[in-house]
């Protein structure tokens, strides 16, 4: 790396900090999702919403029987290993509509910055195990 490139990248980590500390909370964690991506070399979601919005949608999703199938087995699994009966089959993914393929990929990023409410977690758990005729 040149010292022009060094110099480059010094001088945009700085502006970086700065921007960071002089923001909300939410928009820290939306910068830290575009570094992450960066560091990773991987395209970065285009939202990162609320926990409460993205589960209601799942639920409101889970009214069709394909998404409730698939969301009630998923989310569990992924929530929690080793606790249900039946494991989430992802082949069922070709089953779903690309609104519900985007809240399974929102669903994935819940705990990805760790600001997550795990007793809201917790509880759309048993939801999704009670639906699918489950016991934790």
């Amino acid at each position: 790396m040149s010292s022009l490139e060094m110099h480059l990248l010094e001088q945009s980590t700085e502006l970086i900090l700065e921007r960071f500390k002089l923001s909300s909370t939410e928009q820290q964690h939306e910068l830290l999702c575009h570094l992450d991506a960066i560091a990773k070399k991987q395209q970065p979601l285009e939202t990162h919403r609320p926990q409460s919005e993205v589960l209601a949608d799942i639920k409101e999703a889970m009214e069709c029987e394909r998404a409730r199938f698939f969301f009630g087995h998923s989310f569990p699994s992924w929530y929690r290993s080793g606790h249900i009966k039946q494991v989430s089959q992802l082949h069922h993914w070709a089953n779903l509509d690309m609104s519900n393929r985007r809240l399974f990929l929102e669903m994935l990023a819940l705990r990805d910055l760790g600001h997550f409410d795990d007793e809201e977690l917790h509880q759309f758990e048993q939801y999704c195990l009670s639906v699918v005729g489950e016991s934790a």
